[in-house]
């Protein structure tokens, strides 16, 4: 392991062993329900000085659950009414995580608060909100497009990225082939940025995963758009006995993007941070280049 700090980009934080498990619902290969009681003696261990907690809201699946609770029998108008009421509750429960997560960040200074948003929030509401966390020490904004169910070039999210342009926030997004998830209308797709990055050409934004399985796409993308970047979570890994990729793909993927441009992410629960440094580590790269992936494309792209 190097004898330098690291930084993991990627990675997701839960206030109860309880919440963890159920969010990784059977698929989370570490063995940790994603606490910070957890995570803090992992990040010692590691020798990973700064965490980047990318919590998001299942907006989405507790919209359904909600609606599917309300009476079959309603008249439209307090059907409406009642889902309007959904909704609210729903940003409500969005909002409070976002506040935990900014707070268990001022708490343990060598984790990084990103909040999540969503389409569903309306203009006004998700630019305070911004606004709010920002105070609070947020340092960025995690996108889960598959997860919320949202194209990321939706017009709704518009006012947001005009705020996070301006306050110069990073964007982590989720992005690529969407397993376990499943997306047919491929809402990560990297196409679907292209028009965000036009529009905003002052955004930095680092597609999680190595925009797994669209990588062709985002190539061409950035011949225009200089301010992408990647992390490795999920992809390039140590956790699984047989590796996603071998030893030869994950060199040449990351040489093919540029080094540069890489950074180190766990996506821990569902990965182990130390194993899938280790594995990092173990690739026939050169000192230079890992130094980059571990530590200083992090520090210099997410404003570390």
């Amino acid at each position: 392991m190097p004898d330098y700090p690291i930084i993991d980009a990627h990675l997701h934080t839960y206030p109860s062993p309880e919440i963890g498990w159920q969010a990784q619902g059977g698929v989370g290969l570490s063995g940790h329900a994603g606490t910070i009681e957890e995570l803090l003696p992992l990040m010692q261990e590691g020798n990973i000085a700064k965490a980047v907690m990318v919590n998001m809201t299942p907006v989405v699946d507790m919209r359904e659950a909600a609606l599917a609770k309300l009476p079959s029998d309603l008249p439209p108008a307090r059907r409406t009414d009642a889902e309007e009421q959904v909704r609210l509750d729903l940003v409500g429960r969005l909002q409070r995580r976002n506040a935990w997560t900014c707070a268990v960040a001022r708490d343990n200074p060598s984790l990084v608060p990103y909040i999540s948003l969503d389409p569903s929030m309306d203009g006004v509401t998700v630019v305070q909100e911004i606004k709010d966390r920002v105070q609070e020490g947020a340092k960025g904004v995690k996108l889960h497009p598959v997860s919320q169910s949202y194209f990321p070039n939706d017009g709704r999210l518009y006012p947001a990225y005009h705020k996070i342009e301006e306050l110069g926030l990073p964007i982590i997004s989720h992005a690529g082939t969407a397993a376990p998830f499943g997306d047919a209308e491929q809402h990560a797709h990297p196409a679907n940025f292209a028009d965000v990055l036009r529009n905003f050409p002052g955004l930095t934004l680092v597609l999680a995963h190595m925009a797994h399985g669209s990588l062709d796409e985002t190539l061409e993308i950035m011949e225009t758009c200089a301010n992408i970047y990647f992390d490795c979570s999920a992809v390039i890994e140590g956790t699984m006995p047989s590796h996603m990729l071998s030893d030869d793909e994950a060199v040449a993927i990351i040489r093919r993007v540029g080094c540069d441009r890489v950074l180190f992410g766990s996506d821990w629960p569902w990965f182990h941070p130390i194993k899938d440094a280790q594995r990092i580590d173990s690739l026939p790269l050169t000192a230079e280049e890992k130094r980059l992936i571990f530590y200083e494309n992090a520090q210099r792209v997410l404003n570390l």
